[in-house]
């Protein structure tokens, strides 16, 4: 099965999927090994990961939907993943859609951010017209190729206009013809519960943000509001590097590692056989035994 249908499949069960946040591909592999039904591919994360920068809008599209592809072809998951603004014109959005689609992705979202880009939850972004979003919809879904590629419009509105605002905003998105709204903002959980009740479709939202009460919902709290999906962005990605600002420190501050790495290292064999040695080792079992 596709990808995209797997996708399609998920987004057809019954109550909120909580979908784990990866920037490269060994954090996907861990959420595939867990047992994970897809992956989030967090632009946050990714721009660190490949530049050790912030998300500001740094990366390029083509370092972007590479990397993107590399992570897609390391899990048999579906990926969705952050494509910014679309990084450009309504021909870049376009162009921007046929690559992730032939990289493997099995669906993004676009923002309605103007131009410089921000995180979503960092001070100092600004939104384009409604006119502007509902033409890079309208460009990304003439681009689209395989019908099951999830398109996911993503409003950044909230602190300029407001929750009003926002609502109306997701569902023009809606009207366009996206498959789901996004929201990355802090919101109160009446709040939430408002939009999940007011939109057109299904919502998804970001989580796991610890400054952020509402985004630390069970699924049963995320069910009750009608709450779609749910991606853990940088999740992974502030508790990685967390341990290993505690290890490294240890290292440096007493010569050794200490006590902070104890229960962090993995075996040698562990990291390999969730990097998928076995699955190789077969490969290359089965080919020898082929040629005999």
């Amino acid at each position: 099965m596709k990808p995209t249908t797997k996708l399609r499949d998920l987004l057809a069960t019954d109550g909120p999927l909580l979908i784990p946040g990866a920037y490269d591909g060994a954090s996907a592999r861990v959420v595939h090994a867990l047992g994970h039904g897809a992956v989030y591919l967090t632009g946050f994360g990714m721009e660190a990961s490949l530049l050790g920068m912030p998300d500001i809008g740094l990366a390029s599209q083509a370092e972007i939907v590479t990397h993107a592809g590399h992570i897609a072809a390391a899990v048999p998951i579906p990926v969705i993943s952050d494509a910014d603004t679309g990084y450009g014109g309504l021909t870049n959005v376009h162009r921007t859609v046929r690559d992730f689609e032939r990289a493997g992705i099995a669906g993004i979202h676009i923002e309605d951010q103007s131009l410089p880009k921000r995180c979503g939850g960092m001070a100092g972004r600004a939104v384009v017209p409604v006119g502007e979003m509902v033409a890079r919809l309208r460009a990304a879904l003439a681009a689209r190729q395989d019908p099951d590629f999830v398109i996911i419009a993503r409003s950044d509105a909230k602190v300029d206009e407001g929750m009003d605002a926002v609502i109306a905003r997701l569902n023009a998105y809606f009207a366009a013809g996206a498959d789901l709204a996004m929201i990355a903002e802090p919101f109160e959980v009446t709040d939430l519960a408002r939009l999940c009740k007011e939109l057109h479709g299904p919502l998804a939202m970001v989580g796991g943000v610890g400054e952020w009460p509402e985004s630390m919902l069970s699924h049963d709290e995320f069910a009750a509001l009608g709450v779609k999906m749910v991606f853990y962005a940088v999740t992974g990605l502030g508790v990685a590097l967390s341990a290993q600002m505690a290890v490294y420190g240890d290292l440096l501050n007493n010569g050794r590692l200490g006590s902070a790495s104890t229960n962090a290292l993995m075996s040698l064999e562990g990291l390999s056989e969730l990097m998928g040695l076995s699955e190789w080792n077969a490969i290359e079992a089965s080919a020898l035994k082929d040629g005999q």
